[in-house]
């Protein structure tokens, strides 16, 4: 029997990153795809299953193309990941424009050339597939200077509810995760954005969820690989927010006396 073979985008650091290397853990075969292709070679050596890269731009329909290509490669295409995000600071009185290209670009488009080759691939070999689409909290509720990041992770949102609902009779499952606050490249971008007072920003991210904590990129990537998994049949048309319940309050409050902790 073939591998099972899944394409992973954004692989080379970050969320993405930590989902292949938690595919390839679990002896799954992977394709990596990143526009950092020296990130991606340590990628190959990262676990039992085989693994072939990817150097391109998710913004580009060949880099998909190119990618499941090589998933067929290596095996049976079984699950696709579209990992790749950026972040810029943008606000809707004084954005650059070319950051508002850029973000709705690579977040957006890029996931829905994403689905889009994900789709064709499994319809042509008739034996469906599964996607999920790396969303965030930040497109259900509202942060500092985020208009085209939240934009474009409303989009992913839609996106994943339209492909689950017109290809799920195929046999294609589509969900989501919606990350909270996690310790990625990503979220130092957004820290360097704040200069002097990333201790107080990490400190805010920490009093968001009722947990006090900020998660780390494989709290992400663990689940993932269950909604990539024949676990997660009967899953389809989801976002799951990974968060810490961070989401689950609209307020920060004292939690009663006798169950303690100051969050």
């Amino acid at each position: 029997m073939s591998a099972e073979v899944f394409v992973v985008t954004g692989a080379a650091s970050g969320i993405g990153r930590a989902t292949a290397e938690r595919l390839l853990r679990d002896g799954r075969s992977v394709v990596g795809v990143d526009l950092e292709a020296g990130a991606l070679e340590e990628l190959a050596r990262g676990g039992p299953g085989s693994v072939a890269v990817v150097t391109g731009d998710v913004v580009e329909r060949d880099t998909h193309d190119r990618a499941a290509d090589a998933a067929e490669g290596l095996g049976r295409l079984r699950g696709w990941v579209n990992g790749a995000g950026i972040w810029a600071k943008t606000r809707a009185h004084d954005f650059a424009e070319e950051d508002l290209d850029r973000v709705l670009a690579v977040n957006l488009k890029g996931s829905i050339l994403g689905c889009s080759v994900a789709c064709a691939r499994f319809l042509s070999s008739g034996e469906g597939g599964t996607i999920v689409n790396v969303s965030s909290i930040e497109a259900i509720v509202a942060f500092p200077d985020a208009v085209a990041y939240e934009a474009s992770k409303g989009g992913i949102d839609a996106l994943t509810r339209q492909v689950a609902v017109d290809y799920g009779p195929a046999g294609i499952r589509c969900n989501g995760v919606r990350p909270g606050a996690i310790m990625t490249p990503l979220a130092d971008v957004y820290l360097e954005a704040y200069g002097e007072d990333k201790e107080a920003v990490l400190q805010s991210w920490r009093d968001l969820s009722p947990l006090g904590l900020v998660g780390e990129a494989e709290d992400v990537a663990a689940v993932i690989a269950f909604l990539l998994s024949e676990d997660a049949r009967f899953v389809s048309g989801e976002l799951v927010n990974v968060d810490a319940g961070a989401t689950a309050r609209c307020f920060r409050y004292a939690p009663a006396s006798d169950v303690g902790g100051g969050r």
